[in-house]
């Protein structure tokens, strides 16, 4: 899996971050760059949201 460096230094995880901000975080993150999976914790979440999200 290819990552997008320039993606995650832009783009840290919030410290102590907050479930919805993981969630957000790795919907951005699903979109940018395929250096590994969703969390099967937050996956439900994450494509539910990258579903109701419109297409460019």
């Amino acid at each position: 899996m290819a990552i997008n460096k320039e993606w995650h230094r832009s783009h840290r995880m919030p410290l102590k971050a907050t479930r919805e901000q993981r969630i957000a975080w790795h919907a951005a993150h699903k979109a940018a760059c395929s250096c590994r999976d969703i969390p099967a914790s937050l996956r439900p979440e994450v494509i539910k949201l990258l579903r109701s999200r419109p297409k460019p």
